[in-house]
């Protein structure tokens, strides 16, 4: 007679959880069932498959050998069946992402309007900070990062290319053309240890590639993009901001770019998760995004 999969399923249960009663509450039976069964999967294949005492139970070799055969099946089984239940209904719960504020201001929060619409019972519980946020140890799905990812065990998709673009208030009047004349010129600095910065440049003219580093000095250095702009459209100093800042600024009237053809084009923008094992929920909200900024060259 063939051993009943709810039968091995719950011996499975049994060896993982230690005890009956532990098997019992993870699969919501009562205990008397969970007994039941093994001792009708242990009737079945004619052999005792545990030992049990009045604190734990422990495996005997046949039941090691069942074990070991059987787990990954069952897990399989247990994960099918789920994906199947989960696509039979409309896609639901909470996703936990994080991104930098400007790209959650500036970006992103059309596009998750866009993905809320399409998708009302899925719920979004969304972190703007510049924090580095431990995605498996906080328990955050996915998260939008510009610049290099530095854990390897993340993975990590690339949405753009991410450009900073020099600028200045709208007020400045900038008479000298010359790129080499930036380092006369007072900066905002950004995340600088002290009162100067190397900025990395290059410019495109046609099939040529213009390289050169620029050290420029400054009052002021700010951590965060969003008030460097600010800081820059009251004409605190000129500024190598992100080119989102930068269109937002011109398009005000509060900031005019500066050498349009030199920009820094080393990062880009990615989206990050911790594993590759997600919710329908979480994979439809990535290739949502993935779609989205494929409309979009860079930010």
């Amino acid at each position: 007679m063939r051993a009943s999969t709810d039968n091995v399923g719950t011996f499975v249960e049994i060896v993982r959880q230690h005890s009956l009663s532990a098997a019992a509450k993870r699969l919501e039976l009562p205990k008397s069932t969970v007994s039941r069964r093994l001792l009708k999967l242990e009737q079945q294949l004619g052999t005792k498959l545990l030992h049990r005492d009045a604190r734990k139970v422990t495996l005997t070799p046949a039941g090691k050998r069942l074990y070991d055969s059987v787990f990954g099946a069952v897990d399989a089984l247990d994960a099918a069946l789920a994906e199947l239940e989960e696509s039979s209904r409309a896609p639901r719960g909470t996703i936990r992402l994080t991104a930098p504020p400007d790209l959650g201001r500036m970006v992103l929060s059309s596009i998750f309007v866009a993905f809320l619409e399409r998708y009302p019972e899925i719920s979004l519980e969304l972190w703007f900070t510049n924090r580095l946020v431990d995605l498996a140890h906080e328990g955050v799905d996915l998260a939008v990062r510009a610049g290099g990812i530095a854990n390897s065990e993340l993975i990590a998709r690339r949405l753009c290319a991410s450009e900073l673009q020099l600028a200045a208030s709208a007020a400045t009047k900038l008479t000298n053309s010359d790129v080499q004349a930036l380092g006369e010129l007072p900066f905002v600095l950004y995340k600088a240890s002290g009162r100067s910065q190397s900025l990395r440049l290059e410019r495109i003219a046609g099939k040529r590639r213009q390289q050169l580093e620029v050290s420029v000095s400054g009052r002021v250095s700010v951590d965060d993009y969003a008030a460097m702009a600010e800081l820059v459209a009251s004409g605190q100093g000129f500024g190598l901001l992100p080119s989102v800042h930068v269109q937002e600024g011109v398009a005000a009237g509060r900031l005019v770019r500066v050498l349009p053809e030199w920009a820094s084009r080393s990062g880009h923008v990615y989206l990050v998760y911790p594993t590759r094992q997600q919710p329908e929920r979480v994979r439809l909200l990535s290739a949502f995004l993935l779609a989205s900024f494929a409309a979009i060259p860079s930010v």
